[in-house]
């Protein structure tokens, strides 16, 4: 089972990436990489986030 998540759906009215990973864990690795590579998130500001969102998040994450 392949799982994506999306930048526009996160509310970037811009970005169109779209990462995937096998697992949650995964997913999360490279949607942390992305945001860090094209939207200037720290590793510590990032992990933040997801800390608190992390319930909306998971909304958004799509099986493909």
């Amino acid at each position: 089972m392949t799982l994506s998540f999306n930048c526009k759906d996160s509310g970037d009215p811009v970005c169109t990436h779209t990462m995937y990973g096998e697992t949650e864990q995964e997913l999360l690795e490279n949607v942390k990489r992305h945001a860090i590579e094209a939207h200037g998130f720290t590793e510590e500001i990032f992990n933040e986030e997801v800390t608190k969102k992390m319930d909306h998040i998971r909304k958004l994450i799509k099986t493909v």
